[in-house]
């Protein structure tokens, strides 16, 4: 039994000692080697905190869609500027996926309470509201969805808690 431990722990050192000497002092860690191809250029001053996790972004226009979920609030963001444009609040839930259509100049949204509410791009105020199959049930919502630009449409997923 002893042989066989020994031969376990010499083996064992072997292993370690070759997997240290695979990764060469002049080797980088991935995001060491990326270093300098993204640097903050600016930070631009958000009202309110939480999850700001889904965002879309208005290419054509520079400006950035927040999603405000704590605040249920759609934040507008000027990138060219580097300023708050508007924060439409009062929306019925938290906001979770938005979707920017610049044809239309509209921002869709899903709240968490099972809808789907468009908002103009050039108002910021919400100008159609969508119910979808799990609205009003405490125990269903949206969390996240998808756009299909070739039937343009939006797949908002209801989940249940």
């Amino acid at each position: 039994m002893k042989k066989y431990t020994s031969i376990f722990l010499i083996l064992s050192t072997v292993f370690v000692l070759k997997a240290q000497g695979q990764q060469s002092a002049g080797q980088q860690l991935p995001m060491m080697h990326m270093s300098g191809l993204l640097g903050l250029v600016e930070t631009i001053p958000l009202p309110g905190d939480g999850y700001m996790d889904h965002l879309t972004a208005d290419v054509k226009g520079q400006r950035l869609f927040i999603s405000g979920e704590a605040a249920k609030s759609l934040i507008s963001v000027d990138l060219r500027g580097g300023k708050l444009i508007h924060e439409t609040k009062g929306l019925s839930d938290m906001p979770k996926k938005s979707f920017y259509f610049p044809e239309s100049n509209e921002v869709w949204l899903e709240l968490a309470n099972s809808s789907v509410v468009a908002i103009s791009g050039t108002t910021y105020e919400v100008i159609k509201t969508v119910p979808l199959s799990g609205f009003g049930d405490p125990n269903r919502g949206a969390d996240n969805g998808a756009y299909d630009p070739a039937t343009h449409l939006i797949y908002a997923c209801v989940e249940v808690f």
